[in-house]
């Protein structure tokens, strides 16, 4: 862009100055050479203008579509990030309900663990009152039987002879 712009500053300020020496040379009297000279200086001038007015509108243009696809660009970026942020949030969704899945296993597991754990002391709460009512029996079987076997010794008064 800097180097259209450079070379059609050149031609223009080359043509003037090539203009500008052809008049000087020319064979002329002065006051038709000055004539001649605000004659294409004023030709110049609107040259220029033209110039100038051509390249405020190119330069408009090339903003306008500057705006465009930057305007483009950032919808397409915007729709990018969009769907990257869409991606993620679904992927942690998939992440939470798998460590859902995964506590409600250990949870069961747990459960199941303190349920057999509590049949177990159950089972061994009730072995140890059937050996104590057992050994409660037995006991009692054998204090009946000292008492039986004590008593022809005792005589009829019930108390144990004295020595």
């Amino acid at each position: 862009m800097n180097e259209k712009r450079d070379f059609v500053v050149g031609m223009l300020v080359g043509s003037a100055i090539g203009a500008a020496v052809a008049l000087l040379y020319a064979p002329q009297p002065g006051d038709a050479t000055r004539d001649m000279l605000k004659q294409k200086a004023g030709e110049a001038k609107d040259k220029a203008g033209e110039i100038a007015t051509t390249a405020k509108e190119r330069a408009g243009e090339m903003a306008s579509t500057a705006k465009e696809k930057a305007s483009t660009v950032a919808t397409g970026i915007s729709s990018t990030v969009t769907e990257k942020a869409q991606t993620v949030r679904e992927s942690a969704a998939g992440v939470v309900e798998q460590v859902k899945s995964t506590a409600h296993d250990i949870v069961d597991k747990g459960r199941s663990m303190v349920e057999t754990k509590k049949e177990q002391v159950t089972a061994a709460v009730e072995a140890g009152k059937q050996a104590y009512q057992e050994k409660r029996s037995e006991l009692e079987a054998d204090v009946q039987d000292d008492m039986e076997t004590s008593s022809p010794a005792l005589g009829s008064t019930g108390s144990a002879p004295s020595a």
